[in-house]
């Protein structure tokens, strides 16, 4: 399958100028026959915690616009928002197809670092996806540190995660880590987006991947604003779990081993 990701320059609460270049990159992903466009972390506004002027309601001119863009098209977009759904504001995954807001996923675990817990809430689910035969699973930037909800949803036979983010240059390789370690830990693909620029007085490095279900990422890219087009075969992630069932072992009844304390003075 061929897939796209947008490593976007997001222009900080500028919903014009971000919505103009999702409409680029959602024509140009389409023109080159793209099954899948990933778009980053609260693509429209910029990785905000002045949720009064990031967030935007399902029924907004700004997100309606947004699922215009798909109409017609045969392309499924995942791209960042920040939601206003009454007095409730969440950081979510928007799943959109032929004009559709189709679904969401809203971030579990949220940023300390920004205080993000204090501006939005997290979410209480996780969200799969079966599309083209395959079955997709996005979580969000800081979900990443976080082994269950991969663990969980491979299970359950995911094919691919989707990751956006947003995540800050100065811990840019625990980012190439982190991806490379849940591809192994779950064999399964992982296919990340993130934005590159600065906002909110951070930078970022972009540095979008896909890593095989082997933890071997399959390109790396850095730096500059581009939309970055390449074919997967999500097939090759079922037929790993078949020769060497490393998930499935996992998840099968284990033994409890004893836990050991011991304190030491002096």
């Amino acid at each position: 399958m061929k897939i796209a990701l947008f490593q976007m320059d997001i222009a900080w609460l500028d919903f014009r100028a971000n919505l103009n270049k999702i409409k680029n990159a959602v024509e140009d992903a389409e023109a080159q026959g793209a099954r899948i466009l990933v778009l980053p972390e609260m693509a429209l506004s910029g990785f905000c915690m002045e949720r009064e002027f990031a967030a935007k309601e399902l029924g907004s001119p700004e997100l309606l616009e947004l699922a215009s863009m798909t109409r017609g098209k045969h392309i499924l977009v995942f791209a960042g928002a920040a939601i206003k759904n009454g007095g409730k504001y969440t950081n979510e995954c928007l799943v959109l197809r032929n004009g559709e807001i189709l679904t969401s996923y809203a971030k579990m675990n949220l940023f300390p670092v920004t205080n993000e817990q204090d501006h939005y809430e997290p979410g209480n689910r996780l969200l799969t996806i079966e599309y083209d035969g395959y079955r997709f699973t996005p979580l969000i930037c800081f979900d990443t540190r976080f082994i269950g909800p991969f663990t969980q949803a491979a299970a359950e036979g995911t094919d691919a995660f989707i990751i956006i983010a947003s995540w800050p240059d100065v811990r840019a390789q625990q980012w190439k880590i982190l991806l490379s370690a849940r591809a192994m830990d779950t064999q399964a693909f992982v296919l990340a987006v993130n934005r590159v620029g600065s906002g909110g007085g951070m930078g970022f490095s972009g540095d979008c991947m896909v890593v095989g279900p082997s933890g071997k990422p399959m390109f790396e890219y850095s730096s500059n604003e581009k939309l970055i087009v390449t074919e997967v075969d999500f097939g090759y992630a079922r037929k790993l779990r078949e020769t060497f069932p490393a998930i499935a072992k996992q998840h099968q009844n284990q033994p409890k081993v004893r836990l050991e304390k011991l304190s030491i003075r002096g």
